[in-house]
C-alpha cells in the first residue's frame, strides 16, 4: 500500500509553539544513528543555524540577528544504509518501535514547518562505501533527486547531513532566535539522553559562536540531579529533580517518553505557592525542573503520533492500574512538597502576610483568606498593589458564584420551614455579604471624596458642571443603558436609585418618555415608579428634575436663572404628552407631583434669585425651598456643601463600621 506524503503532511498538525519539534526529531534520529553505529569513539552531532541573508549582516550585532531559516544537522552515525532508507520510505514504519517507541512519522513534521529536507549520507554497506542523496518534499511520493553511488574509503567517511530548508513564514516569528535559548530547549527535550555517559557531543553553531550543548547541560544541572522513584496504582515512575543555578527560571514538570519530552506543565498548577526562585543554604538562587519518566509513558498508544500529548486513563476507568493526569500531578506534587517543605512554608507565609497587609486597607477581600487560601497562593509574587487587587477581585467573583450555586442546591434540599441551612454555608453567605457591603461602603466614601476634590479650585479655576454631573450619573445615558452600580444618585437621595426611567443630558425631543419636540435638555429627568398599593392608574408616582451648576458660579444672567430654567422644563413636560414604558400617553396635568433639585453653590447671585422668587431658606442656611401650587412643583436649591454633608451624615454609621473617616 502506497502512502501519499503530501496528504500525510496536511493531516499532521504542528502548533506554532512546537516549531522546534522538527529539529528535535532530527537530533534524536542522529543520536539513534550513533548508537547503532557502535563507534569506538564518542559520537558527534553538529547543528548549524542558518539565518536569513546571513552573509550580509555583521556578526558583532547580536541584538538584531535575522530570523533562522535553515537547520543543518550533521552526525557520524550509521547513515542511510538500505535498511534505514527503506524504513524512511514507509510512513508509520515500525522499525524503531519496539526499542525506541518510534512512531514512524517524525520526519513528517519536517515538512509541516519547512519547505523541504535535503539529505546527504555516507555509510558502509557490507564492505562497500556508499553515498546516498535525496530530497524529502511534500509531494505524493515524497522523494526527489534520489542518488546512490559507491565512493572510496576515507577516514571520516561516516557522516549524514540533514538540511531542514526554508522555515515557513508563519513559523519564523515563533522560532527561538537566540542560540542559547535553543540549546536549553534541546536540553529540556533530550534531558534523559544527556544523563547517559555515552551521549554524543552536540555542538550548536550560530554565526561565529559555537555552543557545546553538553557543557550547558552540566551547567544546567550543576551536578544536582536527585532521583525520587514513586508509584501510582502499581505503575512505577522515576522522578528527577534538577536545581537550576545561574540559568533562566523553569519551575516546570516535564513528562518523558522513550527519553524525550512529550509535554510539560507549570509546577504552580498543583503547588500555587511555588516561588520564582528558591535560595539554598549558602544564599544562591535556583529554580527547579522536574523530569518524570516510566514504562507507563513508553507503552504503546500512550503518546500521540506527533509526540505532543500523553493519553492518560480517564476517571471512569475500572482498571486497578489506571492513572489519570490528575493522579500523576498529585503524585509529583507530593514529592516536591516534601522535598522543598521548608522553602514552601516560608514562601506561603510571606504571600499570606502580603495579602493580610493589603486587606487591612481593603477589607472587602478579608474573607478570601478564610475561604480561598489556595487561590491566594496562586497569585503571582508581584509587589504591585493594583495587580494584587485585580487578582483578589477575580477570586472574589469566583467565590460569589460558588456561594450562589451552593445556596441554590441547599435551598432545593430544604423541604419545610423546620429544616435549617448548613451552618458552614450560612456563615459563608454572611461573610461574602459583609464583604460586598464593605465594598459598597468604600465606594460611597470614595465618591464623596472625589466630589469634594472636584469642588476645590485647581489651577485658579473650578471644575465644570459636567464633571460633577458625570460623578452622579453618566452624561448622555439612560437608566436602560447602565447598571445600578454605575451611578451615584444616592449622593442626592437614596430613593432616587429606585426609579422607572432616567434620561441624563438628553433633549426632550430625544427622550422616549415624552412627545415634546423641544431641543431643551435637563441634566437629569427621572420618572418614578407608581406605588404598588394604590388604585391610581397613573404610570408614574412623580417626576424629578435635577440641575447641576458649576461650583462657585456667580455670573448668572436673568435669562440663565436656574429657577426659571426649572419652570420652563416643567411647562414643557405639562404641556406635552408623557409616555409610559409601553409608549402609551397619559395626562400629567392631573396632580402628578414634580420635584426639582438645583445643585449649586449659594453665591450672592444665586441667593438673590431664590429670595426674589420668595423661596424659603432652609434652617441650616445652606439651601432654599419653594412649592408652586400651579404646577404641583416642589423645588429645592441645595448647596454643594449641604449635599456632601447630608450624604456623609446618612452614611456615617456605615463609614464608622469600617473605621473610615467621617469628616
Amino acid at each position: 500500500m502506497q502512502i501519499d506524503i503530501a496528504g500525510k503532511v496536511r493531516e499532521k498538525k504542528l502548533a506554532h509553539n512546537n516549531v522546534l519539534l522538527p529539529l528535535y526529531e532530527a537530533i534524536v534520529n542522529s543520536i539513534h544513528a550513533i548508537e547503532d553505529a557502535k563507534l569506538s569513539e564518542k559520537g558527534l552531532i553538529e547543528i548549524d543555524l542558518i539565518r536569513l541573508n546571513q552573509e550580509e549582516f555583521p556578526y558583532d550585532d547580536l541584538q538584531k540577528l535575522p530570523p533562522i531559516i535553515d537547520f543543518h544537522i550533521k552526525d557520524n552515525g550509521i547513515g542511510f544504509n538500505e535498511e534505514n532508507y527503506d524504513s524512511f520510505n514507509f510512513a508509520h514504519s515500525s522499525y524503531k518501535f519496539e526499542k525506541r517507541g518510534g512512531k514512524g512519522i517524525g520526519r513528517i513534521t519536517w515538512l509541516r514547518a519547512f519547505e523541504k529536507a535535503i539529505i546527504e549520507s555516507q555509510f558502509k554497506e557490507g564492505e562497500v562505501f556508499k553515498k546516498r542523496t535525496f530530497n524529502f518534499v511534500p509531494t505524493k511520493k515524497g522523494i526527489e533527486k534520489e542518488s546512490l553511488i559507491e565512493i572510496e574509503s576515507k577516514e571520516d567517511f561516516w557522516s549524514t547531513i540533514v538540511i531542514l530548508k526554508n522555515l515557513k513564514e508563519n513559523y519564523r516569528r515563533w522560532c527561538n532566535n537566540n542560540s542559547e535559548d535553543i540549546a536549553f530547549k534541546i536540553i529540556e527535550h533530550c534531558f534523559s539522553f544527556f544523563l547517559d555517559s555515552n551521549c554524543p557531543t552536540i555542538v550548536l553553531k550560530d554565526v561565529n559562536k559555537p555552543i557545546v550543548v553538553n557543557d550547558y547541560f552540566s551547567m544546567y544541572i550543576n551536578k544536582a540531579v536527585e532521583g525520587k522513584p514513586f508509584t501510582i496504582n502499581t505503575n512505577k515512575f522515576d522522578l528527577d529533580i534538577v536545581k537550576l543555578y545561574n540559568t533562566r527560571t523553569d519551575n516546570k514538570v516535564h513528562l518523558l517518553a522513550h527519553k524525550r519530552e512529550v509535554i510539560n506543565y507549570p509546577i504552580s498548577d498543583t503547588i500555587p505557592e511555588i516561588p520564582d526562585y528558591f535560595v539554598d543554604e549558602i544564599g544562591q538562587k535556583f529554580s527547579i525542573s522536574i523530569y518524570v519518566s516510566g514504562d507507563y509513558f513508553d507503552e504503546n498508544g500512550r503518546v500521540n503520533e506527533e509526540r505532543t500529548g500523553v493519553i492518560f486513563d480517564n476517571e471512569e476507568s475500572m482498571f486497578e492500574e489506571a492513572v489519570t493526569f490528575q493522579d500523576l500531578k498529585d503524585g509529583v506534587a507530593e514529592i516536591i512538597r516534601e522535598h522543598f517543605k521548608e522553602h514552601l512554608v516560608e514562601f506561603s507565609e510571606k504571600k499570606f502576610n502580603r495579602v493580610r497587609t493589603f486587606v487591612t486597607s481593603h477589607p472587602r477581600y478579608r474573607h478570601l483568606l478564610k475561604y480561598k487560601p489556595n487561590d491566594i497562593l496562586k497569585i503571582s509574587n508581584s509587589n504591585d498593589d493594583s495587580k494584587l487587587e485585580v487578582e483578589l477581585f477575580k477570586i472574589q467573583q469566583k467565590l460569589e458564584l460558588e456561594v450562589l450555586n451552593e445556596t441554590k442546591v441547599e435551598l432545593q434540599g430544604i423541604e419545610n420551614k423546620e429544616d435549617k441551612m448548613n451552618d458552614g454555608l450560612y456563615e459563608k453567605i454572611l461573610d461574602v455579604g459583609n464583604a460586598k457591603l464593605s465594598e459598597y461602603i468604600l465606594h460611597r466614601k470614595h465618591i464623596l471624596d472625589l466630589l469634594e476634590l472636584n469642588l476645590r479650585k485647581k489651577e485658579n479655576k473650578y471644575s465644570t458642571e459636567e464633571v460633577i454631573h458625570n460623578l452622579i450619573f453618566p452624561l448622555r445615558k439612560t437608566s436602560d443603558e447602565i447598571s445600578l452600580d454605575e451611578h451615584n444618585l444616592w449622593v442626592i437621595d437614596d430613593k432616587l436609585s429606585f426609579h422607572d426611567y432616567l434620561a441624563s443630558d438628553k433633549t426632550f425631543k430625544s427622550n422616549e418618555r415624552t412627545e415634546s419636540k423641544s431641543t431643551k435638555e435637563t441634566d437629569l429627568l427621572i420618572f418614578n415608579k407608581a406605588h404598588l398599593l394604590t388604585d391610581d392608574e397613573k404610570p408614574y408616582s412623580s417626576i424629578i428634575i435635577v440641575e447641576f451648576k458649576r461650583p462657585m458660579r456667580n455670573d448668572y444672567t436673568d435669562s440663565e436663572n436656574p429657577i426659571n430654567q426649572i419652570n420652563t422644563y416643567v411647562r414643557e413636560i405639562i404641556n406635552n404628552k408623557v409616555l409610559d414604558k409601553d409608549g402609551r400617553p397619559f395626562d400629567i396635568k392631573d396632580k402628578t407631583p414634580i420635584y426639582a433639585y438645583i445643585v449649586c453653590d449659594l453665591t450672592p447671585n444665586m441667593r438673590k434669585f431664590a429670595e426674589d422668587q420668595n423661596f424659603t431658606v432652609l434652617p441650616d442656611n445652606d439651601g432654599y425651598f419653594n412649592y408652586n401650587r400651579n404646577y404641583y412643583l416642589y423645588v429645592e436649591i441645595i448647596s454643594f456643601d449641604k449635599l456632601i454633608r447630608d450624604s456623609k451624615n446618612r452614611n456615617k454609621v456605615l463609614f464608622e463600621k469600617l473605621n473610615l473617616p467621617t469628616v
